[in-house]
């Protein structure tokens, strides 16, 4: 089959992929970032504010008394998420990462994630294993913060591109695409721990120039773009209302959270709220299309992620996407090759699990599914590529 046929596969990966790494899972991530949270001063105190007004929240309207050990983390979240999209505080709203307690979440985040990240070259050989394995114009739909997959492909040295589309050129509604690129797509729909908007950081500069200074503010990352090794996500022609224009990669993550951040910069993501799709519209790109059938889509894999209730919105994508793979063109051949199996990889040990997660998953044809419920480990790798995985 000849390189221009642009044949895919599509592997969506949820928090259980990145587990073997040592990574926490959701409910983990919020035990520690509530135990940080403890120690915060000054302005960083309103998340403790916050908590209390929400457990209020729950009492007045609810009729539940909750402990702050009780709170339930993607709830609360979203309580701050639609008072801050709202402006609910009026000229009290902080900046368009969020208020402060929505700040001090995604900047904890990113800290505890950027320090439990093995180094690059300490990665487990299940993941280089992973990136070996995959082939271009293959599609990495993941849904984490962690960049364990990046740093796996930079490891062995194959190419990946973090945005849908490559363009020739672009014209004022029209771009020419660009196939000419031998790579894999990875598109991460809750942002990552080392991507910065600088457009803030743009407008602040702006204003510094139009007031007749000459020194620019000082910013943690993009007044070292070269210490920390900060590249813009996007190559290429761009349209010039893209979303994405503005923002950067921070190559060197570790160092990057060994800084102050808190208050100066937010790494771009979208906090783990039941409602964050208030703020996808930044990577509604990433989106389009998902929902149709392709023809030359090949392989799809979902690897570690549960369809836990805080993401009941990807249920419809995923749905669409899992529908379209098992019913158009199914035991077809086309141009020489025929479908295999979806392959579900997820940890569920007891049967009570096992059922719950088909209950999570019942529009999957499971006569045209293969599922491994022992994680993601070596096993699952021989389930998903055989013997060419590494």
């Amino acid at each position: 089959m000849g390189k221009d046929l642009r044949r895919y596969r599509v592997f969506i990966l949820g928090a259980g992929f990145s587990q073997p790494a040592g990574l926490p899972l959701a409910h983990e991530l919020w035990g520690e970032v509530r135990h940080r949270a403890k120690s915060l001063k000054g302005r960083a105190e309103t998340f403790h504010d916050d908590l209390e007004t929400y457990i209020q929240f729950k009492k007045d309207c609810d009729g539940v008394t909750i402990t702050r050990e009780e709170v339930a983390f993607e709830d609360f979240l979203a309580f701050l998420d639609i008072e801050h999209h709202l402006g609910l505080r009026g000229s009290d709203t902080w900046s368009a990462d969020g208020n402060e307690a929505q700040v001090v979440v995604k900047t904890l985040i990113g800290q505890i994630l950027a320090g439990a990240m093995p180094g690059k070259g300490k990665l487990p050989q299940i993941y280089t294993r992973f990136a070996a394995a995959l082939q271009p114009n293959d599609y990495v739909l993941t849904f984490n913060y962690d960049v364990l997959l990046e740093h796996a492909l930079e490891a062995i040295g194959k190419p990946y591109r973090l945005f849908s589309n490559r363009f020739k050129n672009v014209r004022p509604k029209i771009a020419e695409g660009d196939t000419s690129r031998e790579e894999i797509v990875i598109l991460k729909f809750h942002g990552s721990i080392d991507w910065f908007d600088r457009a803030q950081h743009s407008e602040l500069e702006a204003e510094y120039r139009e007031q007749g200074l000459h020194s620019a503010p000082r910013h943690p990352v993009f007044s070292d773009v070269v210490g920390l090794k900060v590249v813009p996500l996007l190559e290429g022609p761009r349209f010039p209302n893209d979303p994405l224009r503005e923002m950067y990669r921070v190559l060197r993550i570790k160092e990057l959270y060994r800084k102050p951040l808190l208050f100066n910069c937010t790494p771009w993501l979208l906090n783990p709220s039941s409602a964050k799709m208030l703020y996808s519209k930044t990577l509604k790109d990433f989106w389009y299309g998902l929902g149709a059938a392709g023809i030359l889509n090949f392989g799809l894999a979902i690897i570690g992620f549960s369809l836990s209730r805080q993401d009941d919105y990807v249920r419809q994508v995923i749905y669409r996407v899992v529908k379209n793979y098992q019913e158009a063109y199914w035991d077809e051949e086309v141009f020489g090759l025929r479908k295999g199996p979806l392959v579900i990889i997820d940890k569920c040990r007891s049967s009570e699990q096992k059922q719950d997660f088909r209950k999570r998953y019942a529009f999957v044809d499971w006569t045209k599914a293969h599922t491994y419920m022992d994680g993601f480990d070596e096993r699952a790798l021989d389930i998903l590529f055989g013997g060419s995985a590494g």
